[in-house]
């Protein structure tokens, strides 16, 4: 049996409970003719309804109430149903406007008992009008306490969907920068092995010699990549390589002229300078610069070839790193809006993560020119 369907169950059999009291009460009136006692059970059974229809319960209680005064002359003990009707309204009706209405009702009809019985004209007025109000107020408080903690639930249920949205939102920004690292490492190793192994077995017939050199390349860049890979392999795993990766290496600006070297041991001519005075970069932003150097050096050998020249250009301004990679390879179309690959996407993602541009497109004397800026934080 769920929580709910218990807590309705309960709340059905204290209904019942109410009802069967009232009728009691009514049971006791039986002597005063039929009319007084067919009313008190008439109103007890109204008081069924008192939750899903607290109004019309009321409005039947409050219209059955006066009927045996005219019969009877005096006060039932059944009119407890009033009581019970009028707390019903303000703890159960959707607005208090009709709580207030259903006070102002037993208050006239407290008026009215104390008409048609005049013996009891101070006495009544007292009695009544404490119980009424005491009731009234006691309701008024249920009420308060029940929307004050069904607000204190909305919220942590809202808290929790925020929290699994957040959730969700961190792990498709994990998804993203797994991908971007795995395409960059896998991309750029890749593209270098390949570039070495069809120099190696060119020369193998015709320079044996650089031979050694180019298989020296690849088996250097395959354990860099496979480095990389378990870096990436260990942040998926459980979300803290990242931390525990301190003592490993890590790409950064230190590392670009190994990047070049390779680039350079795969066929391409590579121009590198420094304008500006150098400053201490952050873990993340020394990695955007690594990345994007080599991901537009990897495009230069994809879609250039080997013995293209290329000028590495790193700036370093007032608040800002700027990034130039343009080389003179054939002309190429950039990508359709919407349609670049994934080394464009990735790059220009890189950027806009420290709140930076990024621009990639042919240059008007041939080849292509990637630029990317960005902002720097103050190292701590």
């Amino acid at each position: 049996m769920t929580l709910i369907y218990r807590e309705v169950v309960r709340a059905r059999l204290f209904d019942a409970g109410v009802c069967a009291g009232i009728a009691f009460l009514a049971w006791g009136e039986r002597g005063s003719g039929p009319v007084v006692y067919a009313i008190g059970l008439a109103m007890a059974a109204a008081l069924l309804a008192r939750r899903r229809f607290p109004v019309a319960t009321a409005a039947v209680v409050y219209l059955l109430a006066p009927l045996h005064l005219f019969a009877g002359g005096t006060v039932r003990a059944y009119d407890l149903a009033v009581l019970v009707a009028m707390y019903s309204v303000v703890k159960y009706a959707e607005r208090l406007l009709w709580g207030i209405l259903a006070g102002v009702g037993a208050a006239i009809g407290v008026l009215i008992v104390c008409i048609l019985v005049p013996r009891f004209f101070w006495s009544l007025p007292i009695l009544y009008g404490a119980a009424s109000l005491a009731a009234w107020f006691t309701a008024y408080a249920v009420r308060t306490r029940h929307l004050y903690v069904a607000a204190l639930e909305e919220r942590a249920a809202t808290l929790e969907r925020e929290r699994d949205y957040l959730g969700r939102l961190a792990a498709a920004d994990v998804r993203a920068d797994v991908a971007r690292e795995l395409h960059d490492v896998v991309a750029h190793s890749l593209s270098v092995m390949i570039v070495q192994a069809d120099g190696a077995r060119y020369a193998l017939g015709r320079s044996p010699e650089n031979v050694p050199g180019a298989l020296d390349t690849i088996a250097a860049t395959g354990r860099d990549a496979l480095e990389d890979m378990r870096r990436i392999v260990e942040v998926l795993r459980d979300g803290q390589g990242e931390e525990r990766d301190g003592d490993r290496r890590r790409a950064g600006i230190a590392e670009l002229d190994t990047l070049v070297a390779r680039a350079e041991a795969a066929g391409l001519r590579i121009a590198r300078r420094t304008e500006g005075e150098p400053v201490p970069l952050t873990a993340a932003e020394e990695l955007t610069a690594y990345r994007i150097v080599q991901e537009s050096l990897t495009n230069v050998l994809r879609h250039a070839g080997p013995h293209t020249g290329v000028e590495v250009v790193l700036s370093y301004m007032d608040g800002g790193l700027s990034i130039v990679v343009a080389d003179d390879g054939p002309a190429r179309s950039p990508a359709p809006e919407g349609c670049e690959g994934h080394g464009i996407r990735g790059m220009r993602e890189r950027a806009a993560v420290h709140g930076g541009t990024f621009a990639a497109g042919p240059r008007f004397e041939g080849g292509w020119r990637v630029e990317a800026l960005l902002p720097l934080k103050a190292k701590p």
